[in-house]
């Protein structure tokens, strides 16, 4: 007799996560304590002073008041940010855990305590069984329950695979961009890391929903960072626009946002990354061209509803020639990256009102607790922050301009290793749009009567050829 029992069975989109928490801040009964505050003072009032009971009265009052304020900052991170694990609880937290797991669970929770918003029971139990100091926990008011923690480190550092680094001030930025996705111009001169951020940032997408298909223009056409995008976009359109006059680059252009547009609206959810803005702008301005731009602005702007999202990879914050003007819009989070080779861009940058400014001997402190010696503005909180070492998935080792050994998703490394049969599984391996190594046997290579055969050994080819890609794709580690 099978069992109905399924642990993994409740698995929610994250609209219905975000309906669910925003239900729980509405649950706050805060008419009835307005009431029963004034109740119990008219009480106190006849038993004892009318002063006494207008105390009361204007205690429960400014306590509600306090909460109500507190439960809208909580619904803004929720509407806005897609952050609902500081507002879930009970069975409704341990769910999310067990559906979006340990790193996304942690790195909500760290933008939520370092925005001070107010931690549902749950969370707050969740981070002091996590080894938060208790002494540090604090009612944010008489009146609720609801706590927070006075400051963001107090969470426990942690491995993850986006970062090996546990500094306090390296954040989790492939989490922050990637779970709930955002609107993102990502920024920073060649070799600042931003091909790497976007890379890990997709293989995390595709792990969290498969159904997110993502169209990729590439005006570069580099090989070498052809590992960037192997196996994990759906449409990729490339062109070496290098030498290229303005009219054949946007003649070019028009044709792709053509076939975007049409391709985007045949899907249940999308993502359009824009590489090489600054380029693309350069030829818009001289062209008059703003169509790049103003499909940006919509898509930030109005696709939301229709669960579109927009990344525009570009070498400075300055991307007027496209059309957009960055500071007019709540809707594209800014994300800059600045290595130790690099920190003069800074002085340039902060002309740019998106940007925090920041003292350059901060900025060398971050780049110091990096462990790949680089700093990192999230503009989802307005800080910079020394940036987590990511897997590399190109061909090219940015730091030292070499070959880089990690990349074996790329075709310079496969000429390198051969035409072996193990090279031939590594290659299905990383082109296959299936998530799982169950879908890849089963639907792939037809062979779902041998799959408690072939799993382990296909296991074991990929751990043999230390693929971290692969491994982080199906989830092995």
């Amino acid at each position: 007799m099978m069992s109905r029992f399924d642990i993994n069975k409740i698995q929610r989109s994250p609209e219905e996560w975000s309906a669910i928490a925003f239900k729980q801040t509405t649950e706050n009964n805060i008419q009835w304590k307005i009431a029963l505050g004034i109740v119990v003072a008219a009480v106190a009032a006849s038993a004892t002073s009318p002063i006494t009971g207008f105390a009361i009265a204007l205690w429960s009052i400014v306590s509600s008041i306090q909460q109500a304020r507190s439960v809208q900052r909580n619904q803004i991170a929720i509407r806005e940010y897609g952050c609902v694990a500081h507002v879930l609880n009970g069975d409704d937290f341990r769910a999310y855990y067990k559906q979006v797991g340990k790193d996304a669970v942690e790195a909500e929770l760290k933008f939520a305590t370092g925005q001070e918003y107010s931690l549902s029971n749950a969370a707050l139990e969740y981070l002091e069984e996590a080894g938060s100091d208790k002494s540090e926990v604090r009612k944010i008011t008489p009146a609720t329950s609801d706590l927070r923690l006075e400051s963001s480190s107090l969470l426990p550092s942690t491995n993850t695979q986006s970062s090996v680094h546990d500094g306090s001030n390296v954040i989790d930025i492939v989490a922050m961009i990637a779970a709930p996705i955002r609107n993102c111009i990502i920024f920073g001169i060649g070799g600042s890391g931003k091909g790497m951020l976007v890379a890990n940032a997709l293989r995390r997408i595709k792990a969290d929903n498969p159904r997110r298909k993502i169209f990729y223009i590439d005006p570069k056409n580099e090989p070498g960072e052809y590992g960037y995008t192997d196996g994990i976009v759906d449409v990729v359109h490339r062109k070496s626009c290098d030498g290229c006059c303005p009219e054949e680059i946007c003649d070019w252009m028009d044709e792709v946002l053509d076939e975007y547009i049409q391709w985007a609206n045949q899907q249940e959810e999308s993502l359009l990354i824009i590489d090489e803005g600054s380029t693309l702008g350069d030829a818009a301005k001289k062209t008059k061209n703003n169509r790049i731009g103003t499909l940006i602005l919509h898509t930030a702007s109005l696709g939301g509803a229709k669960r579109k999202n927009v990344w525009l990879m570009a070498q400075s914050p300055f991307v007027g020639p496209l059309g957009l003007e960055l500071s007019a819009t709540s809707q594209i989070t800014a994300v800059a990256l600045v290595s130790d080779q690099n920190t003069n861009v800074i002085k340039q940058w902060q002309r740019s009102p998106i940007l925090e400014k920041i003292d350059l001997d901060r900025l060398v402190q971050l780049i110091k607790e990096s462990p790949v010696k680089r700093a990192v503005f999230f503009g989802g909180n307005s800080k910079w922050w020394a940036m987590p070492e990511l897997p590399n998935y190109s061909a090219i080792d940015r730091d030292g301009n070499q070959p880089s050994g990690d990349a074996l998703s790329t075709f310079e490394r496969r000429q390198l290793r051969g035409r072996t049969a193990t090279a031939t599984m590594i290659d299905k391996l990383e082109t296959t749009p299936h998530l799982t190594l169950d879908d890849f046997i089963i639907q792939e290579l037809g062979q779902g009567d041998r799959l408690e055969e072939l799993k382990p050994a296909i296991i074991a080819v990929i751990k043999k050829a230390n693929h971290n890609g692969l491994s982080y794709k199906f989830k092995l580690d």
